[in-house]
């Protein structure tokens, strides 16, 4: 059979690579296609991701958006018509959705963050079928346009499928420019230009650094940013106070080296959970899976930059609270469904239906 992925963030190249490899390893052809954009781009050379890579994201406005969608399924077209796949799998693609159901190709989705509106409703009703987190209500995904038939629900949360299998450390403090000695303390920037944080206040992200920065800066504080305008800005008021990462690095490994991760609410919280790292989420939105891991104890929840110094402390010193993470989020993940077998088993099931 032919499979065609197609990755549009960082967390797919993560998410699909096991799976990708998996086929191949069974004689399947495969085609990965992937948008320009910085940290994919990037992270591909460092996970050996093999992609084409087709269009862009587009910025922040939604003109450039929608110029840069359109351009997209304009160019993915000869492309796939070439390869002629039996399947589309994708992370609620939709220039990849678009150019599936104009070809009359099945397409496989996944979706874990029914909160991004503007990918659902583009994705979701040209969808053949589309597996999600079963902790996610079912309204959340029929509201789009799919119905309840065409789900397949699984017992895990994403990030269980590339750290089942263990995690590769690809990095030492050194690595980074990070003293092994101090504690280390990441910091995550939200995704600015994602269209469902529109309206939302983001100035909370540098208040919330300069609040760790005042407090810990005898530590360690690394800082993850997502766009080069952010890099900028953070040089600006943090060079030689922490360390700005500029390169893109491979997110899972830098949080092995954390004892602290602060983060929007996203994948990287979502893995400090089932790695068992201490870690917070200063999100405005209330995401299920992020609320669920809250309510597990896995993630603690802080918008006040007041308050957060005191949460970090605690953090830092208290080894029963450690002890019992790693222990809560050790449960977690051992009971989560095997997701590559189940993507596997879906996919080749699809070429008979």
């Amino acid at each position: 059979m032919k499979f065609w992925f197609d990755i549009n963030t960082p967390k797919q190249i993560n998410f699909f690579k096991p799976v990708v490899n998996e086929l191949r390893n069974r004689k399947h052809e495969v085609l990965c296609t992937a948008r320009n954009f910085r940290e994919v781009n990037e992270l591909a050379k460092i996970r050996k991701f093999d992609a084409v890579f087709v269009g862009e994201h587009g910025g922040e406005s939604l003109y450039g958006k929608l110029h840069a969608s359109a351009e997209r399924i304009k160019n993915l077209i000869d492309i796939v018509d070439k390869f002629k796949p039996d399947s589309l799998i994708s992370l609620t693609s939709p220039e990849a959705s678009r150019v599936a159901y104009g070809l009359g190709i099945k397409h496989l989705g996944f979706s874990d963050a029914p909160h991004s509106e503007a990918t659902h409703r583009l994705s979701l009703p040209l969808m053949t079928r589309l597996m999600c987190p079963s902790i996610i209500p079912v309204k959340e995904y029929t509201k789009y346009g799919i119905s309840q038939k065409q789900l397949i629900r699984y017992k895990a949360l994403d990030p269980a499928m590339w750290l089942r299998d263990g995690v590769e450390q690809l990095y030492k403090h050194n690595d980074l420019g990070l003293d092994p000695s101090k504690k280390t303390l990441t910091f995550r920037f939200e995704e600015s230009q994602a269209a469902y944080l529109y309206g939302t206040d983001k100035s909370i992200s540098f208040k919330m650094l300069h609040a760790l920065k005042d407090s810990f800066n005898d530590n360690n504080i690394v800082i993850l940013s997502r766009y080069t305008d952010q890099i900028r800005t953070l040089k600006r008021e943090f060079e030689n106070k922490a360390t700005i990462i500029e390169d893109v690095i491979d997110g899972t490994s830098l949080l092995m080296l954390s004892d602290i991760f602060i983060g929007s609410g996203g994948t990287m919280n979502w893995e400090c959970a089932l790695l068992g790292i201490p870690n917070i989420s200063y999100t405005p939105m209330k995401y299920h899976i992020n609320e669920y891991l809250i309510r597990k104890g896995l993630i603690a929840r802080c918008r006040d930059p007041r308050v957060l110094p005191k949460l970090v402390q605690k953090m830092l010193l208290d080894k029963n609270y450690k002890a019992s993470l790693k222990r809560k989020s050790k449960e977690e993940l051992s009971k989560m469904e095997d997701l590559k077998k189940l993507t596997i088993k879906v996919l080749e099931s699809m070429k008979t239906k």
